[in-house]
């Protein structure tokens, strides 16, 4: 889902810094920066109306498989 939001990411920008990494992209620009691989650092402190995150949930094991 590239273009919806800029997506903040566990990964660090440079490993020797604390920004954190976002990626893919928002409604707000061009085709281009819509991509995972195009991606920014922040500092886990910035804010922006076109950055959010997704959640992930690892589903629960199915008993008896």
């Amino acid at each position: 889902m590239h273009g919806n939001v800029w997506q903040w990411c566990e990964d660090l920008y440079d490993p020797k810094g604390s920004d954190r990494v976002d990626r893919g992209g928002s409604w707000f620009h061009n085709g281009t920066n819509c991509q995972a691989a195009f991606r920014f650092g922040y500092a886990p402190t910035y804010r922006n109306y076109d950055i959010g995150l997704r959640l992930a949930r690892v589903p629960r094991p199915v008993p008896g498989k």
